[in-house]
């Protein structure tokens, strides 16, 4: 109760500087509102009516009371420095009136009167006003002896009682005085060590934003250093590819009839499809985005890095690759976890500069609560670690290298895009007997038997919507098919609301992004997937999207999409319960 009062009693419309001072004079005002009525309210219900000088004390005390009670009015409606002096000027007014009518020594409960001016004016406009009551009221003091020298009361009398008065007001003067001398100084230290921390705030937060520039510039700098190591390997790779794609062109001059042909561009998809993944790690590798993570098949991602686990390592190093024929899926950034792999890797090749053993394997495991996970093994032959420098390999820019080989940062990259994808790093190494990393990442939810998810397939390419609806619905799904965002809104609107809607990005009218800002309002929890290219916008497309939207890049997969969309239907229960059921 009392902190409802404080809270309420602070809940006023003025400055910060004034909130403090505005309790407390609301606090003051009500006590006089309330109690001083009150006293005389059970004075008179007892049936002690006032006689004589109490009429004063009575007419006084209403009179303060009222002003009491339009200060506060005034203060709660934020004029605060108007409601003191409101107050204040009504007290002066009392003060000579008081001791016109009483003299000098009027009955006890007025002579408080004065001393409320006193205070006021002190804590509230300073310490010059303050010794301006002081004379004030000493002068009304000298008028009610005089008043009461014409009435025929002795000098000695009177004097003793003005000089007396005058000396309380004066202590009570100086002891205000000090006490708001040393608040100002105490004020004052108080605002220089406010200002002192928060330009100390300002800094560390401008340390801060720039320390995680830096961090994101090393990042991509290191990223560009992967590139560069792996560069003279894409290169080798991609004249490889471009000369199968040249060989089996010219087969159309040596042959004749449909099979040839057919066997001729069987080899030329595969040839080009070798040159998109070569592709896609490059753009992956390059482009400075946020993480966006896909489900794709791991044996399929890392079987593709070991062209480029050759280029790096000496010839001296025997690379093994135990990769399960079966696939398993996992939602990550793909591109940031083929880095997170080669930073591995390269770390391993600086710890066997003798030549050695490096092994990259995968497999399916559980944890101790039964989840499954996906484990990507990496292990080399190497120098080791001790447990101090093994405990801190994360840490960014921590490293035991010279300073012209080693940044720090590529660990630091490797947990940071292993925990983003939901995983955890398990290291084991012992000093002369090389490490082990263990990267485990959850494995996505598999497809639900029963479930009959309803899709709205957008897009306005005809053969591809109607290619990727037959791929669906053989899976299980119910399809709705729109050519653009209108279209698709129109679908909507009609009562077609699906469990998950796939779009395309680039339409005419109503293009994918819009479509989801309409609709994510509207549809908080429906699933979304935004089909789009690795264009020059995809960072800012990437930044524009809800957090919850998937985005899967083209030429899309439609077994991936369908994985997606059975991902995205399954509720968290019935991936436990599937999980606890393996």
């Amino acid at each position: 109760m009392h902190n409802k009062a404080r809270d309420w009693l602070a809940r006023v419309p003025v400055g910060e500087g004034e909130q403090r001072g505005a309790r407390a004079l609301q606090t003051l005002l009500l006590l006089i509102g309330v109690l001083v009525p009150l006293f005389w309210g059970l004075r008179l219900g007892i049936g002690q009516a006032p006689r004589g000088i109490e009429w004063t004390c009575l007419v006084a005390h209403t009179g303060m009371a009222v002003l009491a009670g339009i200060s506060f009015v005034c203060v709660r409606l934020g004029r605060f420095r108007l409601g003191g002096a409101l107050f204040l000027a009504g007290c002066l007014v009392l003060i000579p009136v008081i001791y016109a009518l009483n003299g000098l020594r009027g009955p006890g409960p007025l002579q408080v009167i004065p001393v409320l001016p006193l205070a006021l004016a002190g804590l509230l406009f300073g310490r010059r006003a303050l010794w301006a009551t002081l004379a004030f009221t000493w002068g009304c003091v000298l008028l009610g002896a005089a008043l009461e020298r014409i009435g025929g009361t002795g000098a000695g009398v009177i004097w003793e009682v003005a000089i007396g008065l005058m000396t309380g007001f004066l202590v009570v003067a100086v002891v205000l005085d000090s006490t708001l001398a040393g608040l100002q100084a105490h004020l004052l230290e108080v605002e220089e060590r406010h200002r002192e921390l928060e330009q100390a705030r300002r800094s560390l937060k401008a340390e801060k934003e720039e320390r995680e520039h830096t961090m994101d510039q090393l990042v991509h700098v290191q990223k560009v250093k992967a590139i560069g190591q792996l560069a003279g390997g894409v290169a080798h790779d991609f004249n490889n590819i471009l000369g199968v794609i040249l060989g089996y062109a010219q087969w159309r001059d040596r042959h004749a009839g449909m099979e040839p042909l057919r066997e001729a561009l069987a080899g030329v998809e595969a040839a080009a499809r070798r040159g998109a993944a070569i592709s896609r790690k490059l753009l992956n590798f390059s482009r400075q985005d946020v993480a966006h993570p896909e489900v794709f098949d791991l044996c399929e991602a890392l079987g593709g890095l070991e062209s480029m686990l050759r280029q790096l390592f000496d010839p001296r190093v025997r690379i093994e690759l135990a990769l399960p024929a079966t696939n398993l899926p996992v939602r990550a950034d793909r591109g940031q976890l083929e880095l997170a792999v080669l930073n591995v890797a390269s770390n391993a090749r600086d710890a066997m500069p003798e030549g050695g053993r490096f092994r990259l394997a995968v497999e399916a495991v559980r944890d101790e609560r039964g989840r499954s996970l996906v484990e990507i093994l990496l292990s080399d032959t190497g120098e080791g670690m001790e447990e101090d420098v093994r405990r801190r390999i994360f840490e960014p820019f921590f490293t035991t290298k010279s300073q012209s080989s080693g940044t720090g940062l590529g660990l630091a990259v490797v947990g940071k895009v292993i925990h983003e994808a939901g995983g955890e790093i398990l290291v084991d190494s012992t000093p002369g007997a090389g490490s082990c990393f263990r990267l485990r990442l959850p494995a996505p939810v598999a497809l639900s038997d029963g479930a009959s998810p309803r899709v709205l397939l957008v897009d306005d390419d005809d053969e591809l919507r109607s290619m990727l609806a037959r791929t669906l619905e053989r899976g299980g799904c119910r399809v709705l098919g729109a050519r653009d965002g209108r279209e698709a809104w129109r679908v909507i609107v009609r009562g077609g609301v699906p469990d998950v809607l796939v779009t395309d990005y680039r339409m005419p009218g109503l293009d994918g992004l819009a479509l989801i800002r309409r609709l994510r309002p509207l549809y908080p929890d429906l699933a979304m997937v935004l089909i789009s290219d690795y264009l020059p916008e995809a960072a800012e497309l990437a930044r524009d999207l809800p957090p919850d939207v998937e985005r899967l890049p083209k030429p899309i997969s439609p077994d991936l999409l369908m994985q997606y969309v059975f991902m995205l239907t399954t509720s968290p229960e019935q991936a436990c319960d599937e999980g606890e059921g393996g």
